[in-house]
């Protein structure tokens, strides 16, 4: 009995043994990404206002009431342990008043939180094309 068992498992031992080989060498010929360069982090987005204007018109966060909003250029701040580039937004909207703080990575939005230490101190620029798209979202329901 402890031999068949021992038969049994064995075809099944070397079939686990030689898809894990098989998985082991797809890394050694570009299939397990070994070749791909790391994301520099802090990589200066390119165009700020644009690509905030693209997150929130598919993630509103609850910001659909604003009536006035001012934007920080993004400054490499401390966040955590590292540093990123973080923005600030601040609005006003028929709910009150909301500081939010966009932090980057790679060049491209990552995070949309509330607003932290970071954003102390920094000089806030008009933003009026965040409350006419948020016009328009509210028009097209």
């Amino acid at each position: 009995m402890a031999r068949t068992a021992m038969m049994c498992r064995s075809p099944l031992a070397a079939a686990v043994g030689m898809a894990a080989l098989a998985l082991a060498g797809c890394s050694s010929f570009g299939f397990g990404g070994g070749d791909q360069k790391p994301i520099e982090p802090n990589v200066l987005p390119a165009d700020y206002r644009a690509g905030l204007m693209a997150f929130l018109q598919t993630n509103p966060s609850g910001l659909v009431g604003t009536r006035e909003a001012a934007l920080s250029p993004p400054e490499l701040k401390p966040f955590g342990l590292e540093s990123r580039y973080v923005a600030c937004l601040r609005i006003a909207g028929t709910d009150g008043n909301k500081e939010k703080m966009v932090v980057y990575f790679g060049g491209e939005i990552n995070q949309f939180i509330d607003a932290g230490p970071q954003c102390t101190g920094v000089a806030y620029q008009p933003f009026p094309e965040l409350p006419a798209l948020f016009a328009t979202l509210r028009a097209r329901k």
